[in-house]
Formats: structure tokens, C-alpha cells, sequence
């Protein structure tokens, strides 16, 4: 598959109905099909105070209707090596299954169950609450995952959704009912707008029928503007907060630097990830594992990323170190995101990010689990499916000035928030 041509002629687009997209690439050569779908209907659009909510919901599509329960449901997908999975991001409630095709027909009819008629029965919700609970005590005896938490909270303002966990906390999760579930389903999950994308042996006509009889019924025809009126980014702080968390059971500490960044359809986005794989990927972990890890041997390791979604976005540089190496590795993070903040990167690092970017693409579109997300990712944030195609021309335009230009603007060393997260060390 060319990347720069061929994608906008062989992903068919339907609007199936308002607020509700349907993609679908054909390839009778290969007997899989990949669903990849999303309901803006995430962790972002939880009423307040109902934080994990959005969670428990996604969580729940699993266990089945009342007419196919949770055992039903697995079998069906384990006999005939299916899977099928729904998760709750900052943003959406999204849905991935992946099947051989002879078997579409029975395992799509399953999932449609799962997607328009959940059960919701009182004994699950109970069992996936307990497993919530148990994975919110994981997250925060985890240094890495703790420090992230702690990390988003200090980045977002707090009436900002993402300041909020996916997870909620365990009070809020506690105190979740059943009507509350129910009501999130009904008026939010089963009313947002939709973005499925198929890829594999499957027909534009079967696509477009199963999209329509699961998703059509229930949209409004203000779905998409409903949803849009939530769509603004947070403003960046003056001076950024710094947190310190004590684990003394913990023989490893965990560093996090962020600050906020831009959504993912900021023009900006491109020129600031570029930066990012030359801060924290590019090679070995970037700049920073060069410095932190390889040449100082002070952390295990040392990375940075950015996460763009629709209603705003951080970047965040995150290293594991021994304890005692904490102060040192803290100082030369601070050094690296400096040094991008003052000097212009080098045109071998800015040519090197550029081609890791262009071919990290093209080896996802190897597969028709790529193409289903690649196509469903463009067209949902409404980059179209000629993205990658503008996105060579866009390379073409940015040289290591635009870079710095991005770094002045969001990596400001004033505003960055620091978390650290471990044992204390003793004098």
C-alpha cells in the first residue's frame, strides 16, 4: 500500500447517519477482518463527581445482554478464535475485534448485542467495581503509573476533564448505582457520535448495514455539535507545581516532567512531536536516554512522550532511577528539555525524526489491524484520510527553527510540573 496515494481510494467513507462514520477498506485477499470503532462518549464526559464511571460502563459492555451473557459471549468468541475487547479512554469508548471471516456474521451479531443492549446486571457491575478497586490500589502502589497520575492532576487545570482519572478514585467508583450506569449508556454512550472503521474481507454494503442497524437509531440529529461544545483547551500555567511522593517499600524512584501541549489538530502537533522523538525516541530513548542512561548510567530508563486528544494535550519526560541517583538524574532531564529550549536541533536529528515518523506509519499500514485504526484515528480528528500524504508536503516546510519555535512556546523550564515518586532518601 502507497501511504501518500492509495489510502483515500481504497478506505470508502459513508456518513451512515448524522454524527455516525463508517470506513471501510475491502481485501478479499485476506480472510481476517479488523473493527476498530469509537463512542465520544469517554472518561471526558462523565458528569462530575461520577468520576470512573465512564470506566465501569466500558468495562460492563463485556459481560453481554440479557439475552447472551458473559460466558454466551466468550465462547463465542474463543470457538472461533475471535477477540473482542471495549475500553474507556480520555475521550471515547472505543471497540476492537479481530476474527477470521468466515466467522463475521456471528461474532459482529454478538458485539452488536454487547453495543445496543447491554445488560448491566447487578452481580457484574459488582465484580468489575471489585476488580476497579483492586486496579486503582495497583495503580497507586506502581511508582511509573503513580507518578502519571500525579503528574495529569499538576499538568490540567482542575476543572479541566483531563485532569480527572479514567479510573475515578475509590470513593467516587463506591458510589456509582446501577442507575447511574444505565443513564450514562442511554443518554450519553448511545447518543455521542461514532467512528467504526472495518478493514479485510468484508463489503462497503455489510459494513454500512451493521454500522447503521448498531449506531443510527438512537443519535440525535445535534449529536456532533452536542459533543463539540466541550471542545477547548486549557490555558498554561504561569509556574509549574512540584510533588513528591514517599513510597518507602519502593527500591526504585520514578522522575516525571510535563507540561501541557496542544490537541492533536493544533497545527502545532506535528513540529512538537518531532521534537518529542528527538527528546525521548529517537534511537534509544533520544537525547535523554543518551544522556541519562547511556553516558551517565544514572537511570534504567529515560523517555519522554506526547498525548494529543481532543480537548488538549501534555508532553511529559518520565525515568526510573535508583534512589540515590535522583537529585543527579533530575538536573541533567532539566539540562536536555533546556538545551531544546535554547538551540535548534541539528538537521541530521530533524531529517532522522521526520523519516522515523513516515516510516513508523508505513509499517502500520502492513496490516489490516493498521489500517482499520490509521483510517479511523485521520478520520476521526477530520484529518482526512490524505493525511499522510499533506504530512510529507508539511515535513518539507519544517526545519530545526519551527522546532524551537515549539519548544519556546511549550517547553518553557518555568512551567514544567515535576513529580517524583519513590523512597526517601535518608541523609
Amino acid at each position: 500500500m502507497s501511504l501518500e496515494s492509495d489510502l483515500p481510494d481504497l478506505v470508502k467513507v459513508e456518513n451512515v447517519a448524522k454524527g455516525v462514520t463508517c470506513l471501510v477498506y475491502t481485501n478479499r485477499q485476506n480472510p481476517t477482518l479488523t473493527v476498530y470503532g469509537s463512542m465520544q462518549a469517554g472518561m471526558a464526559f462523565e458528569p462530575q463527581g461520577k468520576g470512573g464511571l465512564a470506566e465501569l460502563t466500558a468495562r460492563l459492555l463485556v459481560r453481554g445482554s440479557p439475552k447472551m451473557g458473559p460466558g454466551r459471549f466468550a465462547n463465542i468468541l474463543e470457538s472461533v478464535g475471535a477477540v473482542a475487547s471495549f475500553r474507556n479512554t480520555q475521550d471515547n469508548i472505543t471497540f476492537h475485534a479481530k476474527m477470521t471471516s468466515q466467522w463475521t456474521k456471528p461474532v459482529l451479531s454478538a458485539i452488536s448485542e454487547c453495543l445496543t443492549d447491554p445488560a448491566f446486571r447487578t452481580r457484574d457491575i459488582e465484580k468489575e467495581r471489585e476488580q476497579l478497586l483492586t486496579d486503582i490500589r495497583l495503580r497507586d502502589e506502581d511508582t511509573t503509573r503513580r507518578g502519571l497520575r500525579e503528574l495529569q492532576e499538576a499538568i490540567y487545570p482542575r476543572e479541566h476533564p483531563y485532569h480527572r482519572d479514567r479510573h475515578g478514585t475509590p470513593m467516587t467508583v463506591k458510589d456509582v448505582a446501577r442507575n447511574d450506569i444505565k443513564d450514562y449508556f442511554d443518554n450519553t454512550v448511545s447518543r455521542a457520535p461514532v467512528t467504526v472503521a472495518f478493514a479485510g474481507d468484508i463489503g462497503l454494503e455489510e459494513a454500512v448495514k451493521w454500522t447503521a442497524k448498531v449506531f443510527s437509531s438512537k443519535r440525535p440529529e445535534t449529536a456532533t455539535e452536542t459533543n463539540e461544545k466541550r471542545l477547548s483547551s486549557p490555558e498554561t500555567p504561569e509556574q509549574g507545581e512540584t510533588k513528591t511522593v514517599v513510597m518507602e517499600h519502593k527500591s526504585q524512584s520514578d522522575i516525571l516532567m510535563g507540561c501541557l501541549a496542544c490537541e492533536r489538530i493544533h497545527p502545532d502537533y506535528e513540529p512538537l512531536n518531532l521534537l518529542n522523538v528527538i527528546i525521548g525516541e529517537l534511537g534509544f530513548m533520544g537525547r535523554l536516554g543518551l544522556r541519562v542512561r547511556d553516558q551517565e548510567g544514572l537511570a534504567y530508563s529515560a523517555t519522554s512522550f506526547l498525548v494529543a486528544g481532543t480537548l488538549g494535550g501534555n508532553w511529559a519526560a518520565i525515568s526510573g532511577v535508583n534512589p540515590k541517583n535522583v537529585e543527579k538524574a533530575t538536573r541533567l532531564i532539566k539540562e536536555e528539555i533546556q538545551r531544546a529550549y535554547i538551540e535548534p536541533v541539528s538537521e541530521e536529528e530533524l531529517e532522522a525524526a521526520k523519516q522515523n515518523q513516515v516510516g513508523s506509519a508505513l509499517m502500520e499500514l502492513e496490516s489490516t489491524e493498521g489500517v482499520a485504526r490509521v483510517s479511523h484515528n485521520l478520520t476521526y480528528y477530520g484529518l482526512g484520510l490524505d493525511y499522510f500524504s499533506k504530512r510529507r508536503s508539511f515535513f518539507d516546510k519544517i526545519g530545526p527553527g519551527t522546532l524551537l519555535n515549539v519548544a519556546k512556546k511549550y517547553l518553557e523550564p518555568s512551567r514544567l510540573s515535576t513529580v517524583v515518586v519513590g523512597p526517601k532518601i535518608k541523609g
